[in-house]
């Protein structure tokens, strides 16, 4: 489910590449907020929106891991309803990064 969740993020701008979003879910899962992610998502305009400025590991943290734990749940519903209209855009999305 990690390269899975890394598509997801990707998708979102979340991360800029598969191979990135797979860090991030990693560290997530680990419950971190890495420098690269406040790098990464220090300027993101949703992120600044959502938890205000400055971007710091102590706000970013939450509204990560928020969307972490969506990402798993929409993820398990695809998984279990794969003729879903947003399963099957988000299980394309997989397939084109090589992801089953």
């Amino acid at each position: 489910m990690e390269k899975q969740i890394a598509v997801w993020l990707l998708q979102r701008g979340y991360a800029d590449d598969l191979e990135q979003g797979i860090r991030f879910a990693q560290a997530l899962a680990n419950k971190e907020c890495t420098e690269e992610m406040l790098d990464a998502l220090g300027h993101n305009i949703d992120v600044f929106m959502s938890v205000g400025g400055p971007v710091t590991a102590d706000n970013l943290l939450p509204f990560l891991l928020d969307k972490y734990n969506m990402a798993k749940k929409l993820i398990h519903f695809w998984n279990e309803n794969p003729k879903d209209t947003n399963a099957i855009f988000f299980f394309n999305e997989c397939r084109k990064h090589g992801i089953s």
